[in-house]
């Protein structure tokens, strides 16, 4: 009986792979990576970049008070129980949109913006509302307001103290404007509260209860500003909707 033998081809695994095929490997995993490197900077790296740095920066417009006129400042401590405070104050503000953040933003949308006056942080006028408004960079915007309060209540502590600085001759005066601030950066929008405090010392010679004439001073002086986001970055992060 003749005996029959089979040949089976080598197995390829058997073979270590050659030398063309280990580089040809190494090179699509390569190519793999970049890859791999790329959509991540894309999608993950780029935009948190720009979120923080978007976040760090933050607008500071410059508010100054340039003048205004005390025509009534009257308080009355009878015959109420409650002393009342008449109000009348002629006023000119100016905002101004020059800083290092408009590298990034051109502009200044304001929001909201309501103007008051106070005494010793009592509002002593409501808030004269402001439309909203689009500040470019370079630019400046002035307003010329009337702010009055008749007959606004007022503790008889604060009185005193009214009486007191009249008498001395000099008060301590407010012009507040509160709102909201919104800069925008690419594809990103933030929103920031808005706080303005602009003071001045009233020289006042008469030194009754009732004061009712007219006082105007003609200066420039800088005013405090104070913004705040309305958002952090986790909030936004977190947010579906940035």
């Amino acid at each position: 009986m003749d005996t029959v033998v089979l040949h089976f081809p080598p197995s390829v695994a058997s073979h270590p792979p050659s030398t063309m095929d280990a580089q040809r490997i190494r090179r699509r995993k390569f190519y793999f990576f970049c890859i791999f490197i790329i959509i991540y900077s894309i999608f993950v790296v780029s935009p948190m970049a720009t979120l923080l740095t978007f976040s760090s920066l933050t607008p500071s417009p410059n508010f100054t008070l340039h003048d205004f006129k005390l025509s009534t400042f009257n308080l009355s401590t009878t015959p109420t129980p409650t002393p009342i405070l008449t109000t009348n104050l002629l006023l000119t503000i100016s905002a101004t949109n020059k800083d290092e953040f408009n590298e990034y933003d051109k502009a200044f949308h304001f929001e909201k913006l309501g103007v008051y006056a106070s005494y010793m942080d009592q509002q002593i006028t409501p808030p004269t509302m402001l439309p909203t408004m689009y500040l470019r960079s370079p630019g400046v915007m002035v307003w010329s307001l009337s702010l009055n309060g008749t007959e606004v209540p007022v503790t008889p502590g604060l009185a005193a103290y009214l009486v007191q600085d009249v008498t001395v001759g000099n008060v301590l005066i407010s012009v507040e404007v509160r709102g909201r601030l919104r800069s925008k950066y690419g594809y990103l929008s933030r929103r920031y509260r808005l706080k303005v405090n602009c003071r001045e010392y009233i020289m006042f010679r008469n030194e009754s209860d009732v004061i009712g004439f007219a006082l105007k001073r003609p200066f420039v002086e800088g005013c405090h500003v104070r913004v705040k986001p309305l958002k952090t970055v986790m909030q936004i992060l977190t947010s579906p909707f940035h």
